[in-house]
């Protein structure tokens, strides 16, 4: 059976990009289709509140939130730019893409070109059919691909990842508590 401790290295490495964005002052943009938006949604949660201890807000936003701008890109420009138009509007240089996704559909596709456009770094969190998105990621991108077909499982390990992720990230930027 798989174990998230084969993870460990993407793990790390993932918040060690994340940090790098936030110490230059950047920001963490998230998303992710169905419940891969929930866990990227999550992220944020953990990182404008706190997550297991109190500390100051860290610059973080989702782009799944928001129903109303979603479904008038969508009916405007098409589903397959709900989430690239936003990273055009929203992203900048330095700024970090975390998006969770099982493949490579066209939404996720252009996603992922328009933060490099931005030249943003893309963390990724992916199932075992990533292909073209894969394909995409350049040599400063992180991806952890979480090699289970059972959409339940995968789920569960991203949101055991981002667990992990936001604790690491708290202990680089805050130390132990």
């Amino acid at each position: 059976m798989y174990t998230m401790e084969a993870l460990g290295e993407g793990i790390a490495k993932a918040s060690e990009g994340i940090v790098e964005s936030m110490l230059s002052e950047n920001k963490v943009i998230c998303c992710g289709e169905g419940t891969q938006g929930l866990i990227a949604q999550h992220l944020v949660t953990n990182l404008l509140n706190h997550f297991q201890h109190e500390r100051p807000a860290l610059p973080a936003m989702a782009l799944t939130t928001d129903s109303a701008t979603a479904t008038a890109i969508a009916s405007q420009s098409g589903y397959n730019d709900i989430f690239a138009n936003q990273i055009r509007a929203l992203g900048h240089r330095g700024d970090c893409l975390f998006i969770c996704y099982q493949g490579g559909s066209a939404n996720t596709l252009r996603c992922i070109q328009a933060a490099h456009e931005r030249e943003m770094r893309v963390i990724g969190l992916s199932g075992p059919d990533a292909g073209d998105a894969s394909a995409l990621l350049q040599a400063d991108d992180i991806e952890l691909v979480f090699p289970v077909d059972n959409a339940a499982r995968l789920t569960e390990m991203q949101l055991v990842a981002v667990h992990a992720i936001c604790e690491l990230i708290d202990s680089q930027l805050f130390g132990s508590y």
